[in-house]
C-alpha cells in the first residue's frame, strides 16, 4: 500500500456526525503515522454549499491533503446524483488522487455511479466500505423507521413500497443495484455486530462484513473520586447530540416533566443538561413541549472537550428512536468513564451491554424511571463506572483495519503532487 484516500459524505469541519468523525479520526491518525493519506468529505448539499463556496467553487481545501467537496444534493432512492456533471467532476478528483486504497464511509454526497466508475479506472486498487447505517437497505433515511414513526425490523418490497410510496419494483430494482455496488467492493467493515447481522439478513454473504469498532484517541487517567463527588455527580445527567427527530430529544424532555410531576420533590436536586443543541433549536422543532425547570441547555461544543465535559457527569442519556449502529457518543462515554442510560436497540443496546442502564425506546416514563433508578445513588454510580472499559484506541483501530483489510503497513509515501 502506498496511498490511501479516505472519502466521507460530510466533512466535520462543517457538519459534525459519527460517520464524518469516525474517517477523520482514521484520517488524522495515519497522517500522524507518515502514512500516505488523503481525506475527502463534502457538503451535505446545495444549502450548505452555498454557506462555504464561492458561486462557482468546487472545492474547499483544509490543508495540502484534506479536502471538502462542494455537494450539490442527490437522489436518496437511486443514490446518484440528478445531473451526470455533477458526478464527473468527483469521479474525475477522486481519479486523480490515484489512490491504492480508497475507503469510502458513505455512499451519500458520492453517489453509487461514482464508486462504479472509479472501480473501474482502478482495477488494481483496493475498496473499501464502512458502513455506518442502513441506507442501502432503507430508502428512508437509511433509518428503518417507518413514516408513521414505528421501528421497522426488515425490508421487503411491499411493506417498503408502502412506506415510501413507490411500486414495489422499483425496490426489488434497488435492492439489486445496492448488492452490485456492494460487491464491487474488496471489503466492506461494519462498527457494530448488529448492523453486520443486518445487512446479513437482507442480502450480503455472510462473512463479507468485518466487525471493527470505530477508533477514539482517548488516554484513560482517572484519579479516585470521594463520596461526596460520587453523590454531587449522581444528581447530574446530560444529552450530547442534535436536534433532530430521532435522536430523541423529546422523549428526555418528557422524561423530564413526568419526573418533576411527581409529587414529591428528590432530596438530591435533579440536572439535565443538554450539550449541542441550544434552546430556541429545540423550540423550533418541538414548540408545543414545555421545558422543565430540570433542563439546562449547553448549546455547541467542540468535538475535542467532549470527553473532559463528559467526566463532569454522573450518566450520560442516548434517548434515540432509531437503530442506532455505533454512536461517537457512546465511545466518548466510555472514555470519559461516565456510565450510560441509552434506547434498548440497535447499536445502543450492544454498546452499552454490562456498563449502562436501558430503558424501552421511545418510552419517556421508562426513561423517567431509569433516570429516578439511579439519582442520588452514588454506590450505583460507582458500580456501573466499575464495568467501563476503554474504547478502542486509533492505534488498536489501524492494526485490526490493516489485518481486516489485508494491508500491509505502508512505505512511507510520495508527496502529494501540488501540495
Amino acid at each position: 500500500m502506498s496511498r490511501t484516500v479516505i472519502v466521507s459524505h460530510s466533512h466535520p469541519n462543517l457538519r459534525y456526525g459519527g460517520g464524518e468523525v469516525a474517517a477523520y479520526r482514521q484520517f488524522e491518525h495515519l497522517l500522524a503515522q507518515d502514512e500516505d493519506v488523503i481525506f475527502v468529505g463534502s457538503t451535505i448539499g446545495p444549502e450548505d454549499s452555498a454557506k462555504f463556496f464561492g458561486p462557482s467553487q468546487q472545492v474547499l481545501s483544509f490543508g495540502p491533503r484534506d479536502f471538502c467537496l462542494r455537494g450539490r444534493g442527490m437522489d436518496s432512492f437511486t443514490m446518484e446524483h440528478a445531473e451526470v456533471r455533477d458526478e464527473d467532476w468527483i469521479f474525475e478528483f477522486l481519479l486523480a488522487l490515484q489512490g491504492d486504497v480508497y475507503h469510502f464511509h458513505h455512499f451519500w454526497n458520492i453517489g453509487a455511479g461514482t464508486i462504479r466508475r472509479l472501480r473501474a479506472a482502478l482495477p488494481k486498487a483496493k475498496f473499501i466500505c464502512t458502513l455506518h447505517e442502513l441506507t442501502a437497505i432503507c430508502a428512508n433515511h437509511g433509518q428503518m423507521v417507518k413514516r408513521s414513526g414505528e421501528l421497522c425490523y426488515a425490508s421487503s418490497e411491499v411493506a417498503c413500497a408502502a412506506c415510501v410510496a413507490r411500486p414495489p419494483i422499483d425496490f426489488v430494482l434497488r435492492k439489486t443495484r445496492m448488492l452490485e455496488m456492494l460487491g464491487l467492493f474488496n471489503h466492506l467493515l461494519s462498527p457494530s455486530e448488529f448492523l453486520r447481522e443486518r445487512f446479513e439478513d437482507w442480502g450480503v454473504p455472510k462473512g463479507r462484513i468485518a466487525v471493527i469498532e470505530n477508533g477514539l484517541d482517548h488516554h484513560a487517567s482517572f484519579r479516585p473520586e470521594t463520596e461526596a463527588e460520587l453523590l454531587a455527580k449522581s444528581g447530574r445527567f446530560a444529552f450530547f447530540g442534535q436536534a433532530t427527530p430521532t435522536k430523541g430529544l423529546d422523549v428526555l424532555i418528557r422524561a423530564a416533566a413526568l419526573i418533576e410531576a411527581r409529587d414529591e420533590a428528590p432530596e438530591l436536586p435533579l440536572s439535565i443538561e443538554i450539550h449541542g443543541v441550544d434552546k430556541d433549536s429545540f423550540t423550533r422543532m418541538w414548540p408545543d413541549l414545555e421545558i422543565p425547570d430540570c433542563i439546562h441547555f449547553r448549546g455547541r461544543y467542540r468535538p475535542q472537550d467532549c470527553v473532559d465535559i463528559m467526566r463532569g457527569y454522573g450518566w450520560i442519556i442516548i434517548p434515540s428512536v432509531w437503530w442506532e449502529n455505533s454512536p461517537v457518543v457512546i465511545q466518548e462515554a466510555r472514555a470519559a468513564g461516565t456510565p450510560m442510560i441509552a434506547s434498548d436497540i440497535g447499536g445502543m443496546a450492544e454498546k452499552t451491554a454490562g456498563w449502562g442502564l436501558q430503558f424501552r425506546v421511545g418510552d419517556p416514563a421508562a426513561l423517567a424511571s431509569a433516570i429516578m433508578s439511579v439519582h442520588g445513588q452514588p454506590d450505583a454510580l460507582l458500580v456501573h463506572k466499575s464495568r467501563i472499559t476503554p474504547p478502542l484506541g486509533l492505534e488498536e483501530f489501524a492494526a485490526e483495519w490493516m489485518e481486516a483489510c489485508e494491508l500491509r503497513k505502508s512505505v512511507k509515501a510520495r508527496k502529494l503532487v501540488g501540495a
